[in-house]
């Protein structure tokens, strides 16, 4: 019985593992898609932040080359400007260092990297400010193809959210372009020597108004739809600050640049006014950049808090998986047992049954055989039982049922000793280890309890007191009985203490009785 309860136990627990791996694995699969999920959310966004501080390098660079294009532009530079100059140069030169460091620690684009270093080089070792306008401009249009394509390979150009879109937009390309449009202007308006313009660059100039005020729209268009979800006063203020200085530079370009009787301004005076209007466009610029990096470094965090939350949440569910199968599996496992109880014991007495006797008496024999240690079976009967219960009634009779079995339970002193109700006033007991001289006083002793209750049977012609009669028989290791054999037996043994008077052992012992 005990490996059958083994048994059952065990396909339990396998049925416990089951519902417990199964809802595991499936929590498992959503949570470890929505990490995965997360840290491609994660690893885009890092490329596009790394993206945009090398973008930011390069349009700074650009600026300064702009600004050293209008200054190389002026025949006769006042002590201001050459100063401005020294500076923008140095500026150029730190800006080029920056831009090499942040693609070095890039990962993206290996191919975009060595060309863009191969050109960083060929910057260093030209002198920009004795080049001409044609070079310079070449110079700033490769480096603002580097900016779209990196836009590209760090996915910035893909970013799903519109206000970053919108931002990129205006970070990568409007903002950048209308900045050189003006810069374009700047340059060619102080490289005037008799304050006249050919028609040649009067009809550059109107072009460039034209491609600015495109600009402009876009720009608008833009920016309007970034204020419907966000509230950035310092946003609004640049952007005020940016159209007032725009116009100024589209009206003195109108008014001065392009009357007809010629400039009125020097050309350090012209460089002045533009890059005054041009720097405000820039901080529009700046502030956009900043607003862009702060939403990406947002969403970085909130990506990075959320990856937390679904390992966290993951590990939550699956010990609430666990705890609750637990739970199930301890309380079904204890109502099994109770059914299984139910199942082997006699519900008056609590002792086992006579369908668990049949069960472990095969088993027990099995048991004997290996251990070689002899097996006793005890098989007792109430003297006189039905007289009793005619007598008392039935109330009574099942009382000293139930006395015989606490008698018989208190007897058992080892594990392995084992006590029946095979049916009525019938009882058994199997213990395995003991002889014939120890099964002879364990029975009598037993015996003598059972009389010592002192329970009043007038009809007992052995005692006034209640009595049991008792067969036994010790099978010695090797020796072959079957379980039938044995049962056949004890019952002979009992039959003989009925016959030789009741209240008594007799023990069964090669085909005699003592």
């Amino acid at each position: 019985m005990k490996n059958r309860t083994y048994d059952r136990t065990k396909e339990n627990f396998k049925y416990f593992i089951l519902i417990t791996i199964m809802p595991i694995i499936g929590v498992a699969v959503i949570f470890s898609y929505a990490f995965l999920h997360l840290q491609k959310d994660l690893k885009f966004i890092i490329d596009e932040t790394g993206g945009l501080t090398t973008i930011k390098e390069i349009q700074n660079t650009i600026f300064n080359i702009q600004r050293l294009r209008g200054l190389a532009s002026i025949q006769n530079l006042s002590e201001k400007s050459q100063e401005e100059l020294k500076l923008t140069k140095e500026k150029i030169s730190k800006n080029l260092i920056l831009i090499r460091q942040n693609i070095t620690t890039q990962n993206k684009s290996i191919p975009l990297k060595k060309e863009l270093e191969s050109f960083i080089d060929s910057v260093e070792k030209s002198s920009l400010e004795f080049k001409s306008f044609n070079y310079l401009y070449e110079i700033i249009e490769e480096f603002m193809s580097y900016s779209n394509r990196i836009s590209y390979s760090c996915n910035l150009i893909l970013d799903p959210e519109l206000n970053s879109y919108v931002m990129i937009e205006n970070v990568v390309y409007l903002l950048p372009q209308l900045i050189e449009y003006n810069g374009q202007i700047r340059a060619i308006a102080t490289s005037t020597t008799d304050k006249q313009l050919t028609e040649y660059q009067k009809e550059y100039f109107v072009i460039q108004l034209n491609k600015i005020k495109e600009i402009l729209k876009k720009l608008e268009f833009n920016l309007n739809m970034l204020y419907k979800t966000e509230q950035s006063i310092d946003l609004k203020e640049t952007h005020l600050k940016m159209k007032e200085a725009q116009n100024s530079i589209i009206e003195f370009t109108q008014k001065n640049l392009l009357k007809a009787n010629g400039i009125l301004l020097e050309p350090n005076g012209i460089f002045e006014l533009i890059t005054k209007n041009i720097n405000l466009i820039i901080a529009l610029y700046d502030t956009n950049f900043l607003f862009l990096e702060k939403s990406l470094n947002n969403r970085l965090k909130e990506t990075k808090i959320l990856s937390v939350y679904v390992i966290l949440a993951g590990l939550i569910s699956t010990l609430f998986i666990v705890c609750v199968n637990g739970i199930f599996y301890i309380k079904n496992k204890k109502f099994i047992e109770e059914i299984q109880k139910l199942t082997i014991t006699d519900s008056m007495t609590s002792l086992y049954n006579r369908r668990h006797f049949d069960e472990v008496f095969e088993n027990n024999l099995k048991i004997q055989s290996r251990t070689k240690q002899p097996l006793t079976f005890v098989i007792l009967d109430i003297d006189f039982f039905k007289l009793y219960n005619d007598t008392y009634g039935h109330q009574a009779g099942d009382f000293i049922i139930k006395t015989v079995a606490k008698n018989l339970k208190n007897s058992l002193k080892r594990a392995g000793d084992m006590a029946f109700r095979l049916g009525g006033e019938e009882f058994g007991i199997l213990c395995i280890g003991i002889n014939h001289t120890e099964a002879l006083s364990f029975a009598n002793t037993l015996k003598e309890n059972i009389e010592n209750e002192k329970i009043k049977h007038e009809k007992n012609s052995a005692s006034k007191y209640l009595t049991i009669s008792m067969g036994v028989i010790v099978i010695e290791p090797d020796t072959l009985y079957s379980t039938n054999e044995i049962y056949r037996c004890a019952d002979e043994a009992l039959y003989k203490a009925k016959e030789n008077g009741r209240n008594q052992v007799v023990v069964y012992n090669n085909k005699t009785f003592t």
